[in-house]
């Protein structure tokens, strides 16, 4: 983990130089520009500098945070099923099954971890997207945020739109083992952090012998 971060950081370092030197040589020409030309070429770059931003940054983690599956690959249909497995557990985590995806979340709708999430002052709740390729045998994973406001559970709750927020990188497959700990881990045992939805997750689809690749979008 240490190594992909450092590399994230290094090219996400590297990218903003460019931006900057680019910036600067607008800046040592300005001079010898006429205003209009000057306001169109940094408005330019402004642009370019916006709409680029983001894509690259998408294939950055793509092609550094991408970890290779182990044993014999499940089938699609395996995988899902597994996957779809943790609503049957009792703990705080539920799958939502949407078209060609899964969709990782906590269990906000229910009474008994509503007014846990409402005691803890949680505004925030996070959502892991799984899509699945199966000509690769590859899940690929993206963070999502919604906003929270419980005020009485479960009749009002406020959710906000979904959100694309920085990379959840922080995660470490296997330490938190796989999503059977859903099943023995006590509600007063959870920190509803991302890592813990999305570690499991990764280590059960590595086990499942499907890769997995970090996705912004």
């Amino acid at each position: 983990m240490l190594k992909r971060s450092i590399l994230t950081f290094f090219w996400l370092f590297l990218l903003l130089a460019v931006y900057l030197a680019s910036l600067l040589l607008l800046l040592m020409v300005k001079g010898q520009l006429d205003q209009s030309t000057c306001f169109m070429a940094f408005s330019i770059w402004v642009v370019l500098a916006a709409l680029s931003f983001l894509p690259v940054l998408g294939m950055l983690i793509k092609k550094i945070w991408f970890f290779p599956g182990t044993g014999e690959p499940a089938t699609l249909e395996q995988l899902r099923e597994h996957l779809l497995a943790i609503n049957a557990m009792a703990g705080p985590v539920q799958v939502i099954g949407k078209k060609k995806k899964l969709i990782v979340r906590w269990r906000h709708e229910e009474t008994q971890w509503c007014e846990l999430f409402s005691d803890l002052g949680i505004s925030r709740l996070y959502e892991l997207h799984c899509r699945f390729d199966f000509s690769t045998r590859t899940v690929l994973l993206a963070d999502r945020i919604r906003t929270a406001d419980f005020l009485i559970c479960p009749e009002r709750v406020k959710i906000g739109f979904l959100r694309i927020p920085l990379p959840f990188l922080r995660v470490r497959p296997g330490r938190l083992g796989t999503i059977e700990r859903y099943i023995t881990t006590a509600p007063n045992e959870y920190r509803f952090h991302p890592s813990e939805i999305k570690s499991p997750v990764i280590s059960t689809i590595l086990a499942s012998g499907w890769n997995v690749r970090f996705s912004l979008f």
